[in-house]
């Protein structure tokens, strides 16, 4: 191989090898522009539905609540009222007996912490309406424990006072009206059993039969 023939073939190399080279640079670019779209995409997913499932918790959470704050309100029904959180918004649907009841439920959702906005679609049914639809004699279960829990009141009154024989005075509330039935000492003491019992948050009126010890 001649001087010429010998530079030509190096020549030749050269350009073989540094177009290689080239070549394996852009496939190499190449793949990492199209796996790294795919890494940021995966982390970009998997961060999103870590946040979606935290905010589904928060609002289940502040339903819950509001859920709780209805059971133990005894001027609501909470098996009537149904609050739907999303996010700092709760939209409350179902049925109250008044206006006002519509308004408490409304600032009871307000004063549940992370929610600022309520949309209050409850619908005022009166209880007149109410319990026009029910058969003679019967109570829903809200009735009951809202009986249940004037009876316990009146019933803790009466004992507190030492001017009233609690343990002889029994107590029974039916439809938030109260009956006194029992024994006591003097007219006097059965005009402040009855008294006490008007006091109860609640209570619609008294029944008052109670018996004075001959």
């Amino acid at each position: 191989m001649n001087k010429k023939r010998a530079i030509a073939v190096a020549c030749t190399s050269l350009l073989v090898g540094s177009s290689l080279s080239l070549t394996n640079f852009a496939a190499a670019d190449e793949h990492q522009a199209a796996t790294a779209p795919a890494v940021e995409k995966t982390h970009s997913t998997s961060a999103d539905d870590s946040s979606t499932l935290e905010r589904e918790a928060t609002d289940a959470w502040r339903e819950g609540k509001l859920e709780t704050i209805y059971l133990f309100n005894r001027h609501l029904n909470n098996f009537t009222i149904d609050p739907e959180v999303m996010g700092n918004t709760v939209v409350l649907t179902g049925k109250v007996e008044s206006d006002i009841d519509k308004e408490l439920a409304e600032q009871l959702a307000l004063g549940v912490e992370g929610i600022s906005d309520v949309t209050n679609r409850l619908t005022v049914v009166p209880s007149e309406e109410a319990r026009a639809g029910k058969k003679d004699g019967e109570r829903s279960f809200s009735d009951k424990v809202e009986d249940a829990t004037l009876t316990a009141e009146v019933k803790t009154k009466l004992l507190a006072n030492t001017e009233t024989g609690g343990l002889s005075i029994h107590v029974d509330t039916v439809a938030r009206t109260v009956t006194l039935t029992g024994e006591v000492g003097s007219s006097a003491e059965k005009d402040l059993a009855e008294a006490i019992a008007k006091q109860v948050d609640g209570v619609v009126d008294v029944n008052n039969k109670l018996k004075i010890e001959s």
